[in-house]
């Protein structure tokens, strides 16, 4: 797997005690204000055996979730191959299997159908749209490069 360079500025890491308080918020009565557009996401350290837990914005497709992550941030890479994970979704615990794609046309497909539904989310990938909200091809394109698509199969409702 080969990697172009990433952008210059990457996205920014997000303190650990606000992901905990988007956690906290997606589990609670209140998730509504956050949960169309993001969930919690837990799955298992393939060498540590560790549990983490961390919020992403996704995508959901009937059974379906597609999100993204900067490729340099290694979490992703416990869900290669396949991998159970659990999932904190619009206010309902769901079990799924996650898998990664680090081909670039499977990540621009990816990010151009999130950004379809959210397009306000082109700031976080560096994508500019144009006047009709269609992206930027040479922008999207350097996206994918940039990041890697994790693909969710909802299985059931843990």
């Amino acid at each position: 797997m080969s990697f172009t360079q990433p952008p210059s500025d990457p996205p920014p890491t997000i303190p650990r005690w606000i992901n905990r308080i988007v956690i906290w918020l997606l589990r609670s009565p209140f998730h509504v204000l956050m949960s169309r557009t993001t969930m919690v996401l837990t799955f298992t350290g393939r060498k540590s055996g560790r549990r983490y837990t961390i919020p992403v914005r996704y995508l959901r497709e009937t059974d379906t979730i597609l999100t993204t992550t900067y490729s340099p941030r290694y979490w992703w890479r416990n869900l290669q191959g396949g991998a159970q994970v659990d999932l904190y979704l619009a206010g309902s615990k769901v079990a799924g299997r996650a898998d990664v794609s680090t081909n670039a046309e499977d990540v621009e497909q990816g990010i151009s159908a999130i950004l379809h539904r959210t397009p306000s989310d082109a700031r976080f990938y560096h994508v500019h749209l144009d006047q009709h909200g269609q992206p930027n091809m040479a922008s999207l394109k350097q996206a994918a490069q940039a990041n890697v698509l994790i693909t969710i199969f909802v299985e059931s409702h843990a």
